[in-house]
């Protein structure tokens, strides 16, 4: 009696099989993951941004010194804006605990301009541009705390001013981009690895 055979995976209609099952679990796991991406908690994000200004010293200056100054500056108070120092105040501006204004804020330096932006990043839009909005007063008002302790001289002092309030906080996170990255991402490693193992199962039947 002839020895029956073992089917092989390389049958055409065995590897469809195993084509079109892998591609409809990659396709129902990418579906999920890019709806759970799109449903994640959002973030929201507003700043404000600032010029710093030395009015006295630009108007009297003979050369690019006092704005090469001025804009190295910015990199000081850039630093001070995610420090305790300045979410304390903050807080208490907005009217929200510490814990919802630390490592939120953020700054932004424009190397081209005399422009800083004080922004916040929150799960919360309408916190997002609260915390935006009250960093921006804070700076101008904690710069002018700073050069009063020191008693500068008038002309020697600088100042920010608030050239665009901090807006309505937009979604930034999750994106469009995310979710589809996502979504693919997942069909893609399911796909494939949904095909791998169904090979190496039927082979070794």
């Amino acid at each position: 009696m002839a020895e029956k055979r073992p089917r092989r995976l390389t049958a055409p209609r065995s590897l469809a099989i195993l084509v079109a099952a892998s591609l409809v679990a990659g396709i129902v796991v990418g579906f999920i993951a890019a709806f759970a991406t799109r449903h994640s908690t959002p973030t929201f994000q507003s700043q404000a941004l600032l010029e710093i200004d030395q009015p006295d010293a630009v108007a009297l200056s003979a050369n690019d010194g006092v704005i090469a100054k001025l804009s190295r500056l910015r990199y000081k108070y850039a630093g001070l804006i995610q420090t305790q120092t300045f979410a304390v105040p903050v807080a208490e501006r907005a009217k929200l605990p510490v814990d919802a204004v630390v490592g939120r804020l953020y700054a932004g330096v424009d190397p081209a301009t005399l422009i800083i932006a004080i922004g916040a990043r929150a799960h919360d839009r309408t916190q997002a541009q609260q915390i935006a909005a009250a960093g921006a007063q804070e700076l101008i008002d904690y710069t002018r705390r700073e050069q009063a302790h020191l008693k500068l001289p008038a002309n020697a002092k600088v100042d920010f001013s608030i050239v665009t309030p901090a807006p309505q906080a937009t979604k930034t996170a999750p994106t469009r981009q995310r979710v589809v990255l996502v979504g693919l991402g997942a069909f893609a490693f399911v796909t494939a690895g949904t095909f791998a193992l169904g090979y190496l199962w039927r082979r070794d039947l």
